[in-house]
């Protein structure tokens, strides 16, 4: 006996095929293999910047199995728990970390199987050891953290200079700039006729510069020629040196200006009138008797020369009578 389908029963066995197909498709599409035997193991990261269900689980660059589920593991902690499916055809040792990588420099995540030898494996349900690897991306949001902060605060700075600058910019202070700028520019303007001037001086021959240089050389050139002669003349400095050195000028000044002020002492004592010399100084009742006495004297020599017999008797002859004469007297 056979058993006939009816219209309905066959319409509904082709619908449920198509679903079927249909269901198994979307799987595919999204990486599950719904006939393929898998293990679940869990993983529990503090972050998933990226990942998503049905990302790649890859061990060296190898897809095992697809991310199945994420969820909160704990609330508080903002800790995740990551279901993997890897096929049952991999067994994991017991030294195989869950890391969680880029894929592209897009932001493409995937959980990479670091699997390490090891003679003990992971049984289907438990959790595995995980960390987080920095991505490109990632790697240059660190590093532009710090120069964003700093291009924040520059310009908030240069915001800052020019409010300042705004204010200080009014129309006066722009003619004031307007001048010093103007100064600034006639400045330059004679420093560069002034270093024409210079130029001249040093390049020209005429140059006064020039000449000067001309005159030092050729007095350092004299100076080399008589260079013996000068070596002599320091020697002989060197030796009147050290003769003045052993000389004790020191106690010979001391002397001197000792004497000086005896000298000056004296010399107050004649110019008042003290002593002998000072009477002689400033008395002139000596030197009026002394030339009345000369003039006498002058008048009597010129007496004798005029009549000597007055003054001088020659008795040739009468010698003895002259003596008679005398004795006589003398009785």
């Amino acid at each position: 006996m056979k058993l006939k389908l009816t219209r309905e029963t066959k319409i509904g066995l082709f619908a449920l095929t198509i679903l079927v197909v249909m269901f198994w498709g979307v799987n595919f599409l999204k990486g599950k293999n719904i006939f393929s035997p898998n293990n679940v193991y869990y993983a529990i990261f503090k972050s998933v910047d990226g990942l998503k269900n049905t990302d790649a689980v890859l061990i060296n660059g190898f897809k095992v199995g697809l991310v199945k589920n994420i969820e909160f593991h704990d609330l508080k902690s903002g800790r995740f728990r990551v279901v993997l499916l890897v096929n049952k055809k991999y067994s994991l040792p017991r030294n195989t970390t869950a890391k969680l990588v880029s894929t592209d420099i897009m932001g493409g995540k995937a959980i990479k199987l670091e699997v390490a030898p090891d003679s003990l494996y992971y049984e289907p349900g438990d959790t595995l050891p995980t960390s987080i690897e920095v991505g490109l991306l990632d790697q240059l949001a660190y590093q532009m953290s710090p120069v964003k902060e700093k291009a924040e605060v520059m310009m908030s700075e240069i915001a800052k200079t020019l409010v300042v600058l705004q204010e200080v910019l009014n129309d006066e202070n722009k003619k004031n700039l307007s001048e010093g700028i103007e100064n600034l520019n006639r400045t330059l303007h004679n420093i560069a006729n002034l270093s024409a001037g210079l130029d001249t001086m040093v390049n020209s021959p005429k140059g006064s510069i020039r000449l000067s240089l001309s005159n030092i050389e050729s007095i350092s050139s004299n100076i080399r020629k008589n260079n013996a002669d000068i070596t002599n003349t320091i020697k002989n400095l060197s030796s009147l040196s050290d003769s003045l050195s052993k000389a004790n000028l020191y106690s010979t000044l001391i002397k001197l200006d000792s004497s000086l002020t005896q000298l000056q002492q004296a010399l107050t004592k004649v110019n008042s009138g003290e002593g002998t010399l000072g009477k002689l100084v400033n008395n002139d009742s000596l030197y009026r008797n002394l030339e009345s006495a000369s003039l006498q004297l002058e008048l009597l020599i010129k007496d004798m020369k005029a009549n000597p017999k007055r003054y001088v008797n020659f008795s040739i002859i009468d010698l003895s009578r002259t003596k008679y004469i005398e004795e006589k007297k003398n009785k």
